[in-house]
């Protein structure tokens, strides 16, 4: 609660009784009217006296002017220094994620077993982690598609990858980047003032996810292009139920192909859209309340006069991507993959972890199944291990979220079709929306025969995806706490989202159970095979080894 302010008046008082008056300028031996009166004029003081018969002024004597005392000055009371505890390695604190130093160096607050807080040895220092040699090689862990009734064909959930239409799971594409106002919803500013620095961050993404097995260059068109409908005639609500054969949108009534071919014929007149693999739309943020939903369209299915036939994937960013602060790159990153040939959308719990989840959650990683699905991932990237190999190792894992060479993964194939994948987790460069000094260890099983339903109603309705988190038994960490702020005059915008450090975090206020994170101390065991969390740091350090 805050104090009311308090305010200091000083108040002059002036005395309107004197025995001494101040006139203006006396000359001694000039009339005065009573004996004995003074007055004060040019720095003397003068007294009426008797002269012969008359009253006069005398010649006055000088003042003395008084010596100021000197006001004092006082001295500040120092400010005690606040004492605490000693830093102390493995000793307790406060507050997940305070810092602070020892004679040797850097030490964090994280959670051990038991769910208690300690200082944790930090140094920063990320030079590539070395670990003993993998058993087995890459292709043992990539497990092939079992699934006896397919959902869907493509994108696919196991190796090799089943990219959609002409996209291809490596390679350089082509993405064309334009602008799109409304009449309803004009553009103020150039439109690369919005698609620069994203632009940026997806080549950095794509080149540390696939390992630069992916490419993309940009043609960009700095200019608003005006579309021919008001932008609440294009409004899809976020790519609800469609109806006439699924080519109406629900709101607007303005189909899919109607809206492409308005919007292309502009493009073409402007851009070489030939050999594309994928157009992003940007619109302004005046669209927010008028153009709700993200747009996307695996398929332009265009017919160009100039340039022929035109199937790039289409990805449109809408008015919730403005008003939740979300991050625009991720959505692209998200729905690119999707056409490269990556499914995503597992595990279903804890939801929104790797921006296959949705595309703007605490963690921007692309897990580690996904990867080796996808044929992205590297020898040096992962430990593979046949279930029958397992003695004891202990192994140092690059955190998912962090640059880092070294094993972002270690797999223990259990037979043809499952497998555990054991993945670190932290807050680094890749999971901006994630807590300071949360850190843990995710145990996966991974199994092929399985289907992943898409995040959508029917999905919801009946959940299943080829990997689930395994809870870590007998611990008790509750929830995640939100270190966001709440999106600014929303009222029920994508609830869940918190704003940290200016963006919008999906999940950030949703709570997720923290007991599928394996925190220093704690295990599990799983047909045999018990993985332990030995140490934190700057790496986790998990020990791999058969007890049955």
């Amino acid at each position: 609660m805050s104090k009311a302010p308090v305010w200091v008046v000083t108040v002059a008082f002036i005395s309107i009784f004197s025995t001494q008056i101040s006139y203006a300028a006396i000359t001694p031996g000039t009339k005065c009217s009573k004996a004995g009166s003074t007055a004060i004029s040019a720095g003397k003081k003068y007294t009426c006296i008797k002269s012969g018969k008359k009253l006069v002024w005398n010649k006055g004597v000088v003042i003395a002017k008084p010596t100021p005392t000197p006001t004092p000055i006082p001295t500040p009371t120092p400010t005690p220094t606040p004492t605490s505890a000693p830093l102390v390695e493995g000793g307790e604190c406060e507050k997940m994620g305070l810092q602070g130093k020892d004679s040797t160096g850097l030490l964090e607050c994280r959670k051990i077993i038991g769910n208690k807080l300690v200082y944790t040895r930090i140094t920063n220092n990320f030079s590539p982690v070395v670990n003993p040699s993998s058993p087995d090689p890459l292709k043992t862990c990539q497990l092939p598609d079992m699934r006896a009734n397919k959902l869907w064909q493509a994108p696919g959930i196991a190796y090799p990858p089943t990219p959609i239409g002409d996209f291809k799971p490596a390679g350089t594409f082509k993405i064309v980047v334009v602008g799109f106002d409304f009449p309803d919803a004009p553009g103020e500013v150039p439109p690369s003032t919005y698609w620069k620095d994203d632009l940026t961050t997806i080549s950095e993404w794509m080149k540390w996810y696939s390992n630069d097995k992916v490419k993309y260059t940009y043609v960009t068109l700095d200019k608003w292009l005006r579309a021919p409908r008001l932008a609440t005639a294009y409004d899809n609500e976020n790519e609800a139920t469609k109806s006439a054969g699924g080519n109406t949108l629900s709101a607007g009534g303005v189909t899919d192909d109607q809206k492409t071919s308005e919007l292309l014929k502009l493009v073409e007149n402007e851009v070489d859209i030939s050999n594309t693999s994928a157009i992003f739309f940007y619109h302004p943020p005046s669209v927010v309340g008028k153009l709700t939903g993200q747009w996307a369209s695996r398929s332009a299915n265009y017919q160009s006069p100039k340039y022929g036939k035109v199937n790039s994937a289409i990805f449109a960013i809408g008015g919730d991507t403005w008003a939740s602060m979300r991050t625009r790159w991720g959505f692209q990153i998200h729905e690119m993959l999707h056409s490269h040939g990556v499914f995503g959308h597992s595990p279903k719990i804890p939801w929104r972890i790797g921006i296959l989840s949705t595309g703007d959650s605490w963690s921007s990683a692309l897990l580690s199944w996904d990867s080796l699905a996808q044929g992205w991932t590297d020898p040096e990237d992962i430990y593979c291990v046949e279930k029958s190999k397992v003695t004891s190792v202990d192994l140092k894992l690059v955190p998912l979220e962090r640059e880092q060479k070294g094993n972002r993964v270690a797999m223990v194939k259990l037979n043809d079709r499952q497998l555990l994948m054991i993945e670190s987790h932290r807050k680094d460069k890749w999971s901006q929306g994630l807590a300071p000094g949360f850190t843990g260890i995710m145990v996966t099983l991974v199994d092929t025969t399985k289907n992943t339903t898409w995040d959508n109603p029917e999905g919801f309705a009946n959940p299943s995806s080829v990997g689930v988190a395994l809870k870590i038994p007998g611990v008790n960490h509750g929830t995640y706490q939100s270190i966001g702020t709440a999106i600014p005059n929303a009222t029920n915008i994508y609830q869940g989202i918190g704003i940290v450090d200016g963006i919008g975090i999906a999940g950030d206020k949703e709570g997720w159970d923290l007991n599928y994170f394996m925190y220093a101390g704690e295990s599990i065991t799983y047909e045999g095979i018990k993985i332990t969390l030995v140490k934190g740091g700057d790496n986790d350090t998990v020990r791999i080894e058969k007890v049955s």
